[in-house]
């Protein structure tokens, strides 16, 4: 199993994120994610990089690791072929180190550049195969391609600066219908679900997917990210309530505000005891329990875990994944 590290994005600025992105690779992380957010989930947060011109220095200054998105939505603040543009520029410069995950979009990060009332998710995923399917033919083809579709309609269009290697794209999914658009539109599955969710419904849904889309499961990835603090573990729940940092699970997928997140962030952080939060957060001064819950991952069928601090010293859960977690793997 593959152990990568997710800056997240929001909790430094863009040039710590890139130092800290330079410490995690050096010691031993083999890929490097972020977030793309326009406004941040919460109102405590205090950064939401523009996650390309920050790829172009990140790949620059860390070489050979794969680097990737996680997640961006690519339908509605951004056009897809300028999208698609910019990442065959990335893949041009760089061949074959970006990897494209993407989801259906939240309202906090989309609402304020779509016209109309927001949409449900079966619509955001119809949006998103359509994206999907316009960037991946501009990114195949060195002829001019028109497109018609229920969302999106071009007149020909190419792209001149091309790829020079496949774009691998993973879904985020969390429940059944959008863990079958994993395996049949993407081919790659991305989540941050638990071991017992991700074994019990998200990979055979996944499989049902790669099965419906003519995809080999061989040549497939489950991906999750996996919240990690090393360090004493009544310090850091104390440093969680501090900061107010607790994301609600799925209620405010259509709130476009953070500061009324923030709120409901709040009065749900209030009603978890410090145990609570320190197993959410999987916090603990024992490294062994982070390998034991990455075998839990691994026998899951996860294939690559993505780890994010949220709080304290991120060098810290660096360290101790490094001298002690990832020679496991």
């Amino acid at each position: 199993m593959e152990i990568h590290y997710n800056v997240a994005g929001c909790f430094r600025s863009p040039r710590e994120d890139i130092d800290l992105a330079k410490y995690a690779v050096e010691s031993g992380f083999e890929g490097i994610w972020i977030g793309d957010h326009f406004l941040p989930w919460l109102d405590n947060r205090p950064y939401t990089h523009h996650i390309l011109p920050w790829f172009g220095t990140l790949m620059s200054e860390v070489p050979d690791v794969p680097v990737g998105t996680a997640v961006t939505c690519p339908t509605v603040r951004y056009h897809p072929p300028v999208l698609a543009q910019a990442i065959a520029t990335l893949d041009n410069m760089f061949p074959g180190r970006f990897e494209l995950g993407v989801g259906t979009g939240e309202a906090l990060n989309e609402a304020h550049f779509y016209d109309g009332e927001w949409p449900d998710w079966g619509t955001l995923a119809g949006m998103l195969i359509e994206t999907l399917d316009v960037m991946e033919r501009l990114w195949n083809s060195d002829e001019y391609v028109g497109y018609d579709g229920d969302y999106y309609q071009y007149d020909d269009i190419k792209l001149y600066t091309q790829t020079k290697s496949e774009i691998p794209v993973h879904w985020a999914a969390w429940g059944p219908q959008s863990a079958k658009c994993a395996g049949k539109y993407a081919g790659n599955l991305t989540t941050a679900a638990s071991p017992d969710h991700i074994a019990d419904l998200l990979v055979p849904n996944f499989e049902q997917g790669l099965e419906d889309g003519g995809r080999s499961p061989a040549e497939a990835q489950v991906t999750t990210q996996m919240a990690a603090h090393f360090g004493d573990p009544e310090e850091v729940a104390a440093q969680l309530r501090e900061q107010g940092e607790h994301t609600p699970d799925d209620t405010e997928l259509d709130n476009p505000d953070p500061r009324a997140i923030q709120e409901v962030a709040d009065a749900e952080l209030a009603e978890l005891s410090d145990d609570e939060l320190i197993d959410a957060n999987n916090v603990t001064d024992d490294p062994q329990d982070f390998v034991n819950y990455l075998a839990e991952l691994e026998a899951a069928g996860v294939d690559r875990v993505q780890v994010v601090s949220k709080v304290g010293d991120p060098r810290d859960t660096i360290d101790a994944f490094a001298d002690h977690v990832i020679p496991e793997f």
